[in-house]
């Protein structure tokens, strides 16, 4: 109990780190979390160089990679573990779509969104026993009950959040694009987080399951 305890304090003073390094952006600098960039030489303004977004990519990448280290190491949670990784990587990837737009090829993304997403639920289909039997060896789970959380928050939460007709409801004559931006991408990095620390959590109950001793070197000890 303490030990889940100082892991929920820890995941709420990292929190609280992230959400006061934004606050001191703002405070310092009005305008400097670039929810309105305008970019030069595109004619249009984005939200792409944002802090905000940066924290949303690296928890991503830093959630696939978390699960990728499980594919390579445990075999009854391989298929789960890299379903999970693409799906991140996917999400990745439609985070990232304005410089895969606009730096290397247009309407690159989708491509890869694409295919990201495809190879994980082919390879779920193709290997879905060993997918069954990998998430009944892991549920109950804490740390997958936060990633699903997570995922509903990004999608469908905060497109809905981030729906421009409802701001306009909202703020009617009032209405700046900014700030439906910004609620959007809040929702989104709430997302990620709740995804992150699933990822975290679940490394951790990983961790601590028994490992299988090696059958070859038991037998090479009893000969000896």
């Amino acid at each position: 109990m303490q030990k889940v305890l100082l892991r929920y304090l820890a995941y709420t003073f990292a929190v609280f780190l992230g959400m006061t390094l934004i606050i001191a952006i703002v405070s310092r600098t009005p305008g400097g979390l670039g929810f309105d960039r305008a970019v030069a030489g595109i004619g249009r303004r984005t939200s792409e160089f944002s802090p905000v977004e940066l924290m949303q990519d690296v928890l991503l990448l830093f959630s696939a990679a978390g699960f990728a280290w499980v594919a390579g190491r445990d075999r009854l949670r391989r298929p789960m573990a890299i379903s999970l990784t693409f799906l991140m990587l996917g999400c990745l990837v439609r985070e990232l779509d304005f410089f895969l737009d606009y730096y290397v090829v247009d309407n690159l993304w989708q491509v890869l969104f694409a295919l990201l997403i495809s190879f994980a639920l082919v390879y779920g289909i193709r290997h879905r026993s060993g997918l069954l039997q990998g998430w009944k060896r892991s549920w109950p789970s804490a740390g997958l009950a936060l990633i699903m959380g997570g995922f509903i928050v990004v999608v469908p939460f905060a497109q809905l959040v981030g729906h421009g007709a409802l701001w306009e409801g909202i703020l009617g004559d009032n209405y700046v694009r900014v700030v439906k931006v910004a609620a959007e991408e809040f929702a989104e990095l709430g997302g990620y987080v709740l995804i992150a620390v699933g990822t975290v959590e679940f490394l951790y109950a990983w961790s601590r399951l028994p490992r299988k001793r090696n059958p070859k070197r038991k037998s090479k000890a009893v000969q000896n």
